[in-house]
């Protein structure tokens, strides 16, 4: 949401502009979904991690207190899934992040492979200049 619409009383100078980084992956996969949206493409990001369950504090008819501990759920999403899909001209393009040493793991490379191979787009990108330049040639390959 705007921040000026959301905070309609605060002046417009006052309004913190927000920063971007490519420094780190979750810094990296804001700053690629921000980019294309306000390029009028499509992107949202993709967790497939799973998640974790709140703890539950059962209470007894005597008023005795006891911590179920939450459990850990994996996520649905298919293993090797990019962490970022997008639409970019009309085209599906899967974005996997990665920072510094960080490689691609083998369901991802099949992952790639499976969606190359039915007419997708999968980007490994390492830094926000790398994800331009892999916009800068789909624009060239565009059809009119």
């Amino acid at each position: 949401m705007d921040k000026a619409k959301r905070y309609p009383s605060v002046p417009a100078h006052a309004i913190p502009v927000k920063k971007y980084s490519d420094a780190t992956a979750n810094g990296l996969t804001n700053a690629i979904i921000e980019w294309l949206t306000l390029n009028g493409c499509w992107a949202t990001r993709i967790n497939t991690t799973g998640r974790k369950l709140k703890d539950v504090v059962h209470t007894n008819v005597i008023g005795q207190r006891k911590v179920i501990p939450g459990k850990w759920v994996p996520g649905t999403t298919r293993t090797g899934t990019a962490d970022i899909h997008a639409i970019i001209e009309g085209r599906h393009v899967s974005i996997e992040v990665k920072i510094g040493k960080d490689k691609t793991s083998e369901a991802q490379r099949k992952t790639k492979a499976d969606i190359e191979k039915a007419g997708g787009i999968y980007w490994v990108v390492k830094s926000f200049d790398e994800l331009i330049a892999y916009v800068k040639t789909l624009d060239n390959t565009r059809k009119n």
